[in-house]
C-alpha cells in the first residue's frame, strides 16, 4: 500500500521537473511531463504558487521556481556542516596545487559539487555547483560510490549508464573492477572519462562511523595534472585524512 500522499508527491515531482528543463515552463508542458491533466497541474501549481515555491510569469504565463525554494537551498547549504567545515582545508589544497579543488557529497544515487575554488591559470577546467550527475560518473563521485553498501552500487549501476566521452566506462562490471581499486588504493584518478583532456585526482572523506558520503577532488587539464599526478595524490590524501580525523574517523 502506497502510505504517500500523491497530492505532496505530485507536487515534489512538478518541483524537481524544473531541474533538468527550461527556466520557465508552461501547464501543458508540465501536463505532457508528469502525465498528468491539466486540470491537476493548474491546481498544484496554484497551491504551489501560493506558498512561495512557483511564480508565474504575468506576460506569458509560464512558470519557474520561486523564491521560497532559494531561501530553503540557502538555509540547507548554512546547515551544510561538512561544507563550512571543509573550507579550510580545501583553500590549503587549492592554494597548494594551483588546480581546481572542490568538494563532492551524496544525495541518493547522485553526486553534486557543494564547494569550489578555481584554478588560478588562464587555461583551467570548471565544474558546475549544485548539479546533480550519475555516482559513477566522475573521480570525486566514484570515490564515495565505492564505500556505498552493496545493493546501493547494484542499483546506481542497474539503469542506463550514460556515456560522457568515448572513453568513458558504460559496463556495471567495468566500474565495478573500478571501485574495487579505489577501495584497494584509497583514492581514485582518472582521465578523458566525463571530460576529454581532463584529469581527476580524489579521495573519500570519511566521517565518525566510517561512512563516507563526500569526496575532495583535485581537477585540471590533463597536460598539467599527469605530471603532478603522484604529488596530488599524495596531496589529496592528506587533506582527507586530516579531515576525515576532524570529524572523529579514526580508521587507517
Amino acid at each position: 500500500m502506497d502510505n504517500h500522499l500523491s497530492s505532496v508527491k505530485n507536487s515534489c515531482r512538478l518541483l524537481k521537473t524544473f531541474l533538468d528543463s527550461e527556466k520557465e515552463l508552461g501547464v501543458s508542458e508540465l501536463s505532457r511531463q508528469l502525465k498528468l491533466s491539466k486540470g491537476a497541474v493548474h491546481k498544484l501549481l496554484m497551491t504551489l504558487e501560493s506558498e512561495g515555491f512557483i511564480k508565474r510569469n504575468p506576460v506569458n504565463k509560464q512558470y519557474s521556481l520561486g523564491y521560497t525554494l532559494l531561501e530553503l537551498g540557502n538555509k540547507v547549504l548554512r546547515n551544510h556542516n561538512i561544507t563550512d567545515f571543509a573550507k579550510p582545508y580545501l583553500h590549503n589544497l587549492a592554494s597548494t596545487t594551483q588546480e581546481l579543488v572542490s568538494l563532492c557529497v551524496r544525495e541518493d544515487h547522485d553526486a553534486i559539487y557543494v564547494y569550489k575554488i578555481d584554478s588560478p591559470h588562464p587555461i583551467r577546467f570548471n565544474v558546475e555547483t549544485f548539479q546533480r550527475f550519475p555516482l559513477y560518473a566522475s573521480s570525486a563521485s566514484r570515490v564515495i560510490l565505492a564505500f556505498q553498501d552493496n545493493s546501493l552500487i547494484k542499483s546506481v549501476l542497474g539503469g542506463h549508464i550514460q556515456m560522457y566521452t568515448p572513453y568513458s566506462m558504460n559496463s556495471p562490471s567495468e566500474i565495478e573492477e573500478r571501485l574495487e581499486a579505489i577501495r584497494k588504493n584509497g583514492y581514485e584518478t582518472s582521465s578523458n572519462l566525463k571530460n576529454e583532456g581532463v584529469t581527476g585526482v580524489a579521495a573519500p572523506i570519511y566521517e565518525s562511523n566510517g561512512a563516507v558520503n563526500a569526496s575532495i577532488s583535485i581537477v585540471g587539464p590533463s597536460d598539467r595534472v599527469l605530471p603532478m599526478r603522484d604529488k596530488f595524490i599524495e596531496n589529496v590524501l592528506s587533506t582527507t585524512r586530516d579531515l576525515s580525523a576532524q570529524l572523529g574517523y579514526r580508521g587507517h
